[in-house]
């Protein structure tokens, strides 16, 4: 990684946030070498280079920032990189190690010509293995700016329409202006991590991926430095084949109208007042054991149940609200309907479920997903108004039903406010 006879070579392993940038003079003659792990063709790389120092086996990994794109059509993916390191100045930017050029006494992009100096690529290019984490919850500043591969993975299910792919949510949020944030799961321990794709990046319209398997890409540290996110090349770099682990989605497929006159279960909220967590007959708990639940909550007369990770002090933030249980043995053709609403919204965090076997541990229940409508409102203040779920189909459901609304987040992560309403079966 660092050529023989750095003396600075210790300083550049062991630099930290705490230090001044190391600034190499001009008759400075050492260079480090790298692999290339990243590629801008897509546009969600931007005027950055991340190599690391082995192709297989990675110990250490560094960004170098430049003022010019397309960096693909010479320094593409695999390709061997020497950086000759005068005239150049290093610094550490949310974990990454970041080398760049000293400009107006900060370390700025290295200016095209500069660049085009000290960056040298080897005529071959050699096939980068990611380096494969278990899970997003083992994940730590030792893998910044690696390329790293993630196995049994999925989209909320919040976010794909199994039975309509074309309706999933796309890469990009189209209310956020710069990156967007989409929660990726594991399979195994539920664990999660952000993927990050830029408003500009070419891909920003497709549809998300369906199904579970793996990913790979650059893991970073989002531009406010409050979480790891995982940075794609392009859609190319999932490899979904599999079906998702997720809870089995309700697909009653009742051919006749559902709903009618019959009000089976209907709650609105209105007869509790603010800050009220325990509801007769509802269950309400934090799966981790923290003290967040949902509130009522109530604005301009209205009331509702009010759930958010911000200032929790709880990563990941878990929390279900269950209905009592909803007898459906006396109707036919029933159908649910709710209302949703978020607020500052900076991700996916609610699903909703259906059960015919809660005994009071959502853990124990077998659970199934329901096709509704959930709220994706702006990413400052509040939507102006609820959103439907739109209709329901539970009519191949009988006896006692439970719907559960899951709030799963976390402090310093996604922490989007959601609130809910209106929560009514109707049935003849």
């Amino acid at each position: 990684w660092i050529a023989e006879n750095d003396t600075d070579g210790d300083n550049i392993v062991e630099y930290n946030e705490t230090e001044n940038p190391i600034e190499f003079d001009s008759d400075y003659d050492n260079y480090i070498v790298g692999d290339v792990v990243s590629d801008d063709k897509t546009g969600n790389f931007y005027k950055e280079l991340y190599l690391q120092n082995d192709p297989v086996n990675p110990t250490k990994s560094i960004k170098l920032a430049v003022d010019f794109r397309s960096l693909y059509t010479k320094y593409d993916l695999g390709r061997k990189v020497y950086v000759y390191l005068h005239d150049l100045a290093l610094n550490k930017n949310r974990g990454e190690m970041v080398l760049g050029e000293m400009i107006n006494n900060q370390v700025d992009d290295m200016r095209e010509n500069r660049a085009k100096e000290n960056i040298l690529r080897n005529c071959d290019a050699v096939a980068v293995t990611p380096v494969t984490i278990a899970s997003p919850s083992e994940v730590d500043d030792t893998y910044l700016g690696m390329l790293v591969e993630f196995d049994n993975m999925q989209f909320d299910l919040s976010l794909i329409d199994i039975t309509n792919p074309e309706n999933s949510s796309t890469f990009v949020d189209p209310y956020d202006n710069y990156d967007s944030h989409r929660m990726i799961t594991s399979c195994d321990d539920n664990s999660q991590i952000r993927l990050e794709t830029s408003t500009f990046a070419s891909f920003k319209d497709d549809t998300l991926p369906q199904g579970q398997g793996s990913v790979k890409g650059v893991l970073a540290r989002d531009y406010g430095d409050n979480f790891y996110v995982l940075r794609v090349s392009s859609p190319d770099d999932f490899s979904f084949t599999g079906d998702c682990c997720d809870p089995v989605l309700l697909d009653c497929n009742n051919p006749n109208p559902i709903g009618g006159s019959n009000v089976v279960f209907d709650e609105d909220f209105e007869s509790y007042a603010n800050y009220t967590t325990a509801l007769p007959g509802w269950t309400n708990t934090n799966v981790n054991g923290g003290n967040n639940l949902f509130q009522v909550r109530s604005y301009s007369g209205a009331h509702y149940m009010q759930c958010s990770a911000y200032n929790s002090g709880e990563a990941p933030l878990e929390v279900w609200l269950v209905t009592p249980a909803i007898n459906l043995d006396s109707s036919t053709d029933e159908e649910l309907t709710f209302e949703t609403k978020t607020g500052y919204n900076n991700g996916a965090a609610l699903s909703v479920f259906v059960s015919t076997d809660f005994t009071g541990d959502v853990s124990t229940a077998e659970w199934m997903i329901v096709d509704a409508e959930i709220a994706n409102g702006p990413s400052s203040g509040y939507q102006s108004s609820f959103t439907s779920s739109g209709s329901v189909d539970i009519s191949c459901l009988d006896g006692d039903v439970y719907v559960a609304f899951k709030y799963l987040g976390g402090d310093g992560g996604v922490t989007t406010t959601f609130q809910v309403d209106n929560v009514k079966v109707t049935g003849n």
